[in-house]
């Protein structure tokens, strides 16, 4: 284990089997019917307390490590969940992207989704400078996942994972390409 790297039983959610869910302004805590993959674990629970909780260290070790520190924590994901949900991080990666002055989107490739609710992408925003009021308003964590119903042409749902580990459904679903995604992202940065 990295003794840089924060243990991830300070990450996790405390309620494996429950999470709360913002849908047109309404909390729901939803109980899962299924145990959640490594992807889920990674990309619902993992990556959103890292990123939330310290920003410009998670910045620094992914720029100073790269994938090393991506799989580190994938394979700690892992840890948390049934043999049959694991699998390898074939896929997994990113890139930095800067649409503005001092907006930085760290976009997150992951292994191709199996089921719903994985995600394809993860970006992370962050803006150091953004304050509203009193609020500090500098991180954002949206996912694209795998969404497959027949009213749902794209197959795709994104979602934002807020800093108090709520799970938003936003109104955008962008199909399931890179840049496409990003185009989606940018505009949400855009509204808000």
């Amino acid at each position: 284990m990295n003794p840089d790297y924060e243990p991830l039983s300070k990450l996790l959610n405390p309620y494996p089997n429950k999470h709360q869910e913002l849908t047109k302004g309404h909390f729901i805590v939803k109980a899962m019917t299924n145990e959640k993959t490594q992807s889920q674990i990674f990309t619902d629970e993992v990556i959103p307390s890292l990123f939330h909780n310290s920003p410009g260290q998670f910045l620094q070790y992914l720029y100073r490590d790269g994938n090393k520190f991506l799989t580190f924590y994938w394979k700690l994901a892992g840890e948390k969940c049934p043999a049959n949900l694991k699998r390898d991080s074939f896929g997994l990666n990113f890139y930095f992207r800067e649409p503005a002055a001092r907006t930085l989107v760290t976009m997150i490739l992951l292994p191709q989704p199996i089921v719903d609710g994985e995600s394809y992408f993860s970006a992370l925003i962050y803006r150091p400078d953004r304050r509203i009021l009193f609020v500090s308003d500098t991180t954002k964590v949206i996912n694209l996942e795998r969404y497959i119903i027949p009213e749902n042409p794209s197959g795709t749902r994104m979602v934002e994972w807020t800093r108090r580990k709520v799970r938003e459904i936003l109104d955008k679903n962008p199909p399931p390409y890179q840049e496409e995604f990003f185009r989606a992202v940018i505009e949400q940065i855009r509204e808000g």
